[in-house]
C-alpha cells in the first residue's frame, strides 16, 4: 500500500475520533457500508471522491485536509482534538 494511502486512512480515522463519532454513525450519515468504511480507515481501499465530499459536508471538513493533510481550514475545535502529529 503506498504511503499516501496509509496517511489518508490514518487521517480518516483520527478525524472521526476527533469528532467523537463512532464508525456506525459515519456510515449511517454517509449512507456507506460498515465494511467499506472500515476498509477506508484501514487503507485497504481508498475513499472515493463522492464519499469524501459527503464526509466533509456532514462534518464541516475540507478535501484539502482529507487528501492533502492541510489542516488550515479545519474548524478550530476539530484541529485542537487531532493528535499533534496529525495537525
Amino acid at each position: 500500500m503506498p504511503e499516501s494511502n496509509k496517511s489518508l486512512a490514518s487521517r480518516l480515522k483520527t478525524t472521526r475520533e476527533a469528532l467523537d463519532v463512532k464508525p456506525a454513525e459515519v456510515c449511517k450519515r454517509l449512507k456507506v457500508g460498515a465494511n467499506a468504511w472500515s476498509q477506508y480507515e484501514s487503507g485497504e481501499r481508498r475513499i472515493t471522491l463522492p464519499v469524501a465530499i459527503k464526509f466533509c459536508e456532514e462534518y464541516g471538513l475540507t478535501l484539502d485536509w482529507i487528501y492533502r493533510a492541510d489542516p488550515s481550514r479545519l474548524p478550530h475545535e476539530v484541529r485542537m482534538k487531532l493528535p499533534p502529529q496529525a495537525a
